[in-house]
């Protein structure tokens, strides 16, 4: 192998693993708390769920790199692997997308029936979008890998096959796409809001004595970093994860694309930390306390 491909795959190993730690911590803390109240906020389900995807793509990813250091699979163990990353990814990115959203719709008010209403109705789909969104993905993307592809994969080359028949195979890139669209665009319209409040509400409290260290302030200071870096992530995560579907030969830039999937994760878990109040609380605890033992053991 390939000095430069080990290399890679060995950093693609480091960042999975780094992006294993945070993803655990945010994991484990909501599942205490949920074990302790017997209830989660809605923002806490959100954050869960990316995590649990977060972790899953990290496992994917993980096997993926196992299975080309032994060199070991077939063309439809590919199309398979395929159709399972292009769901974890929109998992991925669909439930940070639905975080921006509930952060836009939580802490900002406009005077819109339309808006009013859908900060009534929000709510009130929860837990059952967060169930039957990856669920239902999950049946399209199965239903694609034993039905539509494997037909596909019995044309010879892709040349043989018609218009129609192009469009029925890739169908799930299709759905792949859309819903990366739509999560550009929950982020996208949900930073601008929300900029667009914190613009105004600075404006407000200009010849206030609290200042910049207005409660309201800071919440529409770290939602807008939150939504920030989200969008920022599912732009480079679908224009990675696209890459990575469509060209299956440049071989180095699969690794290097991995690495940056994988930082991406690093960067939403690490803000995704810094931005609730709860993790943030719960480690810095942790971090005290391993600081007080080790100042005891010297």
């Amino acid at each position: 192998m390939d000095a430069v491909i080990f290399i890679l795959i060995y950093i693609h190993f480091v960042t999975i693993i780094i992006s294993f730690s945070g993803n655990i911590f945010i994991v484990s803390v909501n599942l205490l708390d949920f074990y302790k109240n017997r209830r989660l906020p809605i923002s806490d389900q959100l954050i869960l769920g990316f995590s649990v995807f977060s972790l899953l793509y990290g496992l994917n990813e993980g096997y993926i790199l196992i299975i080309d250091l032994t060199q070991f699979y077939s063309s439809e163990y590919f199309n398979i692997e395929k159709h399972f990353f292009m769901y974890v990814n929109s998992c991925t990115l669909w439930f940070p997308s639905l975080l921006s959203l509930h952060f836009c719709l939580k802490i900002v008010n406009i005077n819109n029936r339309f808006y009013v209403g859908l900060q009534r109705r929000f709510p009130t789909l929860f837990p059952w979008v967060i169930i039957a969104s990856p669920i239902g993905y999950f049946f399209l993307g199965l239903y694609s890998v034993l039905w539509r592809e494997r037909e596909c994969l019995q044309n010879t080359t892709s040349q043989n096959l018609s218009a129609e028949e192009s469009t029925r195979c890739s169908w799930s890139l299709f759905i792949f796409t859309i819903t990366c669209v739509l999560c550009t665009f929950f982020c996208s319209v949900s930073a601008l809001t929300i900029a667009s409040s914190l613009l105004k509400h600075m404006r407000r409290v200009q010849q206030n004595t609290e200042g910049s260290r207005s409660p309201n302030m800071d919440s529409h200071i770290r939602a807008i970093k939150t939504i920030g870096t989200l969008l920022a992530t599912n732009i480079l995560i679908f224009i990675s994860v696209s890459i990575l579907v469509l060209d299956k030969t440049a071989v180095p830039w699969r690794y290097l694309l991995g690495i940056l999937i994988s930082f991406c994760h690093i960067l939403s878990s690490y803000f995704l930390i810094k931005g609730t109040k709860k993790l943030d609380k719960t480690l810095a605890e942790i971090l005290n306390m391993f600081s007080w033992i080790r100042g005891n053991n010297q």
